[in-house]
């Protein structure tokens, strides 16, 4: 869902400068691209616009009155709500000791005075890509958290359990000095560990000491079932081991795998530890908690000094209405990428590629066009650097046509070129190349450009990962009911092959693909004894149904790639003649997709057998829909469609 053209375009930039010829120029070029551009004439009056509107980029002078640029980027990057802000900071071309006190401040790039305005559009174009793929990030993690809590909100007793666990371990790994990466992994496991609950039934959603025995053995299937979500995933894999093993214990009598001893790492026991003492809490209160987690320690369950550590944090409150992100600490350093060099000089491959292997990348160096063609293909780096000259090809028809091809569309490019060669093609590197360097090459702006441009690769490949997991998620909802099992991807597919059908676009199908797959995700608030009722339900028990098109639409709301699914999760009830839920809309008011979903979903609801009722037969279920279009409550055209596909793929 996500493209590189959304991630792309628009956005708001904050340029600060106290020389207004300077800041009339950068919002000229960033207007032109499309930008919203905001003025500071100082870091003070910066810090104030920030106040009030978080921006996707700040394009930074460094000599300003009042507060310089290093003390504006010095607060910015100090901050959690503002430290993912990319930071362009304005340096001399002798500079270089700006550079670096920039650079150590937390600064994402710098341009040279005076500004080259392709360089500029370049690197803003780059830069909020960046901010808006980290954006996206952070809120697919908190669907998936959501999706836990509306779990927990069924009972009393564990409302609010996962962020309590979350905030404990954070709180615990900070006292024992744990390194940031350590701190955060905590607390992303904290508020994970009970994920696999999405898969158990409401009967087995209950502390578990109030657990019968034989439903105590299928409740610990949670922690396999969470592990088993997470798998597919490279970006969850340390998280995978603590949402596994949180109620593994030091002597061997946990669950699942009986780990014993140093089997069980520190961040997995501090993560059990913390679900421990809430779950005991809850059920026991604080002094028999306490009281447990010591005998536990005296039995060998736990170190006997991590439960020391814990305690004393025990008698702070957590905050539930506190957003869950501001538990985690500021990140701690970039991921290594492997990149493509394309040169055909030797000693500048040389120097590139000793500059780039001591930031930890691995570099592979090939001398020609169609050499980086087929390494892009074969090899598939997470960045190519090319220069302007490389054999076989001009250096922005090779960027283009690495760039038009949809598999590597996101795959960054580093265009190295003098500085007027790139007057003479201003459409290349505006158009295509995600940045470039002007040679001669300064290394700490190529260490630095590098670093950014990995950041959209590795988060790019991250959000696409956490968004087949909220489908995972939602697909773990169907699996604990036969009933249900495999109705969202059934209706995601026919909703797809209708849109097809009546004309729409590849892009619109493969929306209604996933606007099928997620259009139940909101029942995950519903309580399965309404869900599963046999008989009619009465007034309370229908109105609570129909509250999981609104659940469903709130759950997937923070998501911006997945705006485009919000109307169609939240509308594929309405009805064409303005009987649907929840909004009563009618005919036109509702959109093409969701009167396509609304079909797809209600034709495969009754050709699959409920707690209710028995299957209908397609001819059956086409039949009983036919009155129904006939009444007004379906659309015509999108009702013919299904008739025709049905009676094509059923035997006569």
């Amino acid at each position: 869902m996500t493209t590189a053209v959304a991630l792309g375009t628009g956005g708001s930039v904050l340029a600060v400068d106290d020389q207004p010829e300077n800041l009339a120029l950068v919002e000229e070029v960033l207007s032109d691209e499309g930008f919203r551009v905001r003025l500071a004439a100082d870091g003070e009056e910066a810090l104030a616009a920030v106040a009030v509107e978080v921006p996707d980029c700040v394009v930074l002078d460094v000599m300003m009155p009042r507060l310089d640029g290093f003390g504006v980027c010095e607060r910015l990057k100090q901050h959690r709500d503002t430290h993912f802000v990319p930071i362009v900071m304005l340096t001399a071309l002798s500079g270089v000791e700006d550079k670096v006190r920039a650079y150590e401040l937390g600064a994402d790039d710098f341009l040279n005075k005076p500004v080259n305005i392709h360089e500029l559009a370049a690197r803003v174009r780059s830069l909020v890509r960046i901010k808006r793929l980290r954006d996206e990030l952070d809120t697919s993690e908190s669907i998936v958290v959501s999706m836990v809590q509306a779990l927990e909100s069924k009972d009393p007793l564990t409302v609010g359990h996962s962020q309590r666990v979350a905030t404990r371990a954070a709180a615990l790994a900070r006292r024992l000095r744990l390194p940031p990466d350590v701190v955060e992994l905590v607390t992303k496991g904290g508020m994970l560990h009970d994920l696999g609950k999405i898969g158990l039934p409401d009967r087995l959603l209950r502390p578990e000491q109030l657990l019968e025995p034989g439903e105590y053995q299928e409740y610990r299937e949670h922690a396999v079932i969470g592990e088993r979500i997470l798998a597919p995933f490279l970006t969850f894999a340390r998280t995978r081991a603590l949402v596994r093993w949180h109620h593994e214990r030091l002597d061997g009598s946990g669950y699942p795998d009986g780990l014993s001893g140093s089997d069980l790492d520190l961040p997995t026991e501090i993560v059990a530890l913390a679900n421990a003492y809430d779950t005991l809490v809850s059920t026991d209160g604080k002094a028999a908690a306490v009281k447990a987690l010591q005998e536990a320690a005296d039995r060998g369950e736990f170190h006997r000094d991590l439960v020391e550590a814990l305690l004393p944090g025990v008698t702070e409150k957590t905050d539930p209405g506190r957003p869950w992100h501001e538990l985690l600490p500021l990140p701690s350093g970039d991921r290594p990428g492997r990149i493509l060099l394309g040169d055909d000089l030797v000693s500048s491959r040389e120097f590139l590629r000793g500059i780039l292997s001591e930031e930890g990348h691995t570099v592979t160096c090939v001398d020609s066009a169609e050499a980086v063609l087929h390494a892009v293909e074969t090899d598939k780096p997470d960045l190519v650097m090319i220069d302007l000259h490389t054999p076989g090809s001009n250096g922005f028809d090779l960027t283009r046509t690495i760039k038009s091809r949809p598999e590597t569309e996101f795959l960054p490019v580093i265009l190295a070129a003098a500085q007027r060669e790139l007057s003479d093609h201003v459409d290349g590197p505006r158009v295509w190349a995600d940045d470039f360097l002007i040679l001669p090459i300064n290394r700490l702006e190529l260490v630095a450009r590098v670093k950014s441009l990995l950041r959209i690769r590795h988060y790019f490949r991250d959000l696409e990962e956490h968004q087949s997991v909220i489908l995972s998620l939602a697909s773990a909802l169907e699996t604990k009911d036969a009933y249900t099992r495999g109705h969202s991807e059934r209706v995601g597919v026919l909703a797809a092959q209708l849109g097809c059908a009546l004309g729409l676009t590849e892009a619109e199908c493969q929306q209604l693909r996933m606007a099928g797959q997620l259009h139940d995700i909101g029942k995950i608030g519903i309580p399965e004894s309404v869900l599963n009722k046999e008989g009619r339900l009465d007034a309370t028990e229908l109105a609570t149904v129909r509250q999981h098109p609104d659940l469903g639409e709130l759950i997937c709301r923070p998501l911006k790639t997945m705006r485009r699914l919000l109307e169609l999760i939240r509308h594929h009830h309405e009805r064409y003649d303005g009987t649907g839920y929840p909004d009563g809309l009618r005919g036109e008011e509702i959109s093409t997709g969701a009167r396509i979903l609304g079909l797809a979903d209600a034709y495969d609801a009754l050709t699959s057998a409920r707690s209710y009722r028995q299957s209908f037969t397609p001819p059956q279920a086409l039949a009983l829909l036919e009155e129904e279009a006939e009444l007004g409550r379906w659309d015509p055209r999108v009702f013919a469609a299904l008739t025709s596909m049905v009676r094509r793929d059923t035997p006569s």
